[in-house]
């Protein structure tokens, strides 16, 4: 077997902690660096997993201590940061939404096209094996013609103020990760939104009704006020099946994460050392923040 690809997690806070974790867990990839300018999360984080930290990425560069990064820094820096990495010539892997804007998330496919390096997007559920099983039963038909799907996603508290202040809000934050599940599990784009929230500028909860290009209706709930801890569920109505997943549930959730984020990474590392295609890529980024805008233009029609 090749030698495990180098990766160099790129912002020490709660995603980049995950994914140190899980590359700890992974087959084809381990962890051989942090990135993060805050000295004293950049010590906790190299200690605790015996790497070296650096404070920028040129000085990564220059120690060449890795074959390719996760970007798991706040999301008004990704544009920034990927640009960077993929002209050092490192493929990347992006936590999602990559930028918080489509045409962010265009910039950095772009830059990473020029680089002629992989860019893969953090959609972990596509790795979920409940999901991908799911998504198989789909694909055969053995739900019959979709008509519904219901996808929630609730937190147990809210993020502080200044994650929420640099996060794009509730659907950029959460719900690209319903857009990208609905668009991956049935090959559809998002044609129309209706959105409402508790009121005009809140950012705790929002339910969404949705029409899919192929006729399907998706309805989606957000909220950051939940009595379990953070938790995900969905329901599949065909016209010849019904399913209800409750794939992200309550104290189990967190290993559900970390197993498909480390399966994702794994799919990277096959990524950056075989050059195959990506499981979320740039597209898929721009796709789930063009209907993350739909959305939040129908919230504000409420202000």
């Amino acid at each position: 077997m090749a030698e495990p690809v180098r990766i160099a997690v790129v912002g020490a806070g709660r995603m980049g902690g995950v994914h140190m974790r899980a590359l700890h867990e992974t087959r084809r990839a381990r962890l051989a660096a942090v990135v993060e300018p805050a000295e004293a999360a950049r010590l906790r984080a190299a200690g605790e997993h015996d790497v070296p930290g650096y404070a920028d990425i040129d000085a990564l560069v220059a120690a060449g201590a890795a074959d390719a990064v996760v970007i798991t820094a706040p999301t008004d820096l990704h544009v920034e940061l990927v640009e960077r990495c993929a002209a050092a010539g490192l493929p990347v892997f992006c936590e999602k939404p990559c930028g918080t804007t489509a045409e962010q998330a265009r910039r950095a496919a772009a830059a990473a096209e020029r680089a002629a390096v992989p860019l893969q997007i953090g959609y972990y559920r596509r790795y979920v094996p409940e999901l991908v099983e799911l998504k198989g039963r789909i694909d055969a038909g053995t739900l019959g013609q979709l008509s519904l799907l219901m996808l929630h996603q609730w937190d147990e508290h809210p993020p502080g103020a200044e994650f929420q202040r640099r996060s794009g809000g509730i659907v950029v934050d959460m719900g690209v990760h319903e857009i990208d599940q609905l668009r991956w599990l049935t090959g559809q784009e998002v044609s129309a939104a209706a959105a409402v929230s508790p009121g005009a500028g809140d950012g705790t909860s929002a339910a969404v009704a949705l029409r899919l290009s192929g006729g399907t209706l998706a309805v989606v709930t957000l909220g950051r006020r939940f009595p379990h801890p953070d938790s995900c569920w969905m329901e599949a109505v065909g016209t010849q099946g019904y399913e209800r997943l409750a794939y992200l549930w309550a104290e189990g959730g967190d290993d559900v994460m970390l197993s498909g984020v480390a399966n994702e990474l794994d799919a990277f590392a096959a990524v950056a050392t075989d050059g195959g295609p990506p499981g979320a890529g740039g597209a898929d980024a721009v796709a789930a923040l063009e209907a993350a805008a739909l959305i939040d233009r129908s919230l504000a029609t409420q202000a």
